[in-house]
């Protein structure tokens, strides 16, 4: 049903490209007009896909950088729905890939989805990848608890640090808690302290539910056994590096055989 009230926003978030160019032209309707949650017309078509739409608002002036009452920005709601192209639309019209924020930021918006290219492209973007927000913590904080490995796996080559709390809880303690073995081995690899402990004092083997899981075995073995050198070379060379340069190695001048042992190829 047409909203009444909003027409700009009915026409972006319902894909009416004619439509939405008739109430732009008409002069009656300004292109940033906002609801009582401060959510605009550019935010209706990124949040449902329309690209069309956002780019004839873009045209017609709309801010890419306005945010609705929660803090969210367009480029949030573009993560959300995951269009490659109009994130990049919207990017490439100006729109602040680390925006301020209150509740949540667009790479936390892409991992809630598991629209993992979305994080690759925000990354090349310099998107930061371990803020925490006021509900999960980091957004590898949430691929864990949700069990995203592409997200995961997306977040830690571009960077993203495995060690980085939320009240004294690491992306490990998440993963170990859901017994997710694949998510504990690829964090564990990417140098996540198996050691660290919450903030109850228990470190992620601890929280594995079942005693005889192969999860906590895992766990335990990782406690017991010493790290090789070829780990320890991968982990140090990582932190010297600007590892959200490894996707483009002429710009580290770096052997490509150096730059798939750094992306664990």
């Amino acid at each position: 049903m047409t909203d009444l009230r909003y027409p700009l926003h009915a026409a972006a978030r319902e894909g009416r490209h004619d439509d939405l160019k008739s109430l732009l032209l008409c002069g009656l309707h300004d292109v940033n007009e906002a609801t009582f949650e401060l959510v605009r017309p550019l935010h209706e078509a990124c949040f449902c896909g329309q690209y069309e739409c956002a780019a004839l608002l873009i045209e017609h002036g709309a801010n890419v950088n306005l945010s609705n009452i929660d803090g969210g920005t367009a480029l949030c709601d573009a993560c959300c729905n995951g269009n490659l192209k109009i994130i990049e639309l919207l990017l490439n019209s100006g729109a602040n890939v680390n925006p301020p924020f209150l509740m949540t930021t667009p790479v936390h918006e892409a991992v809630f989805r598991d629209n993992w290219k979305c994080l690759e492209l925000l990354s090349k973007h310099g998107a930061l990848l371990d803020k925490n927000d006021c509900h999960y913590g980091t957004p590898l904080h949430v691929a864990a608890y949700k069990g995203y490995i592409k997200s995961a796996e997306a977040l830690l080559k571009a960077g993203a640090s495995p060690n980085v709390s939320k009240t004294h809880q690491t992306p490990l303690h998440e993963a170990a808690r859901s017994q997710d073995l694949p998510l504990v081995h690829m964090l564990l690899e990417h140098g996540a302290d198996v050691y660290a402990r919450d903030s109850q004092g228990c470190t992620a083997r601890q929280l594995v539910p079942c005693s005889t899981s192969l999860c906590k075995l895992y766990l335990q073995e990782w406690e017991r056994t010493p790290k090789t050198l070829r780990f320890h070379c991968r982990m140090v060379i990582r932190r010297a590096v600007d590892v959200k340069k490894l996707k483009c190695p002429m710009q580290l001048n770096l052997p490509k055989i150096l730059v798939r042992f750094l992306q664990f190829e």
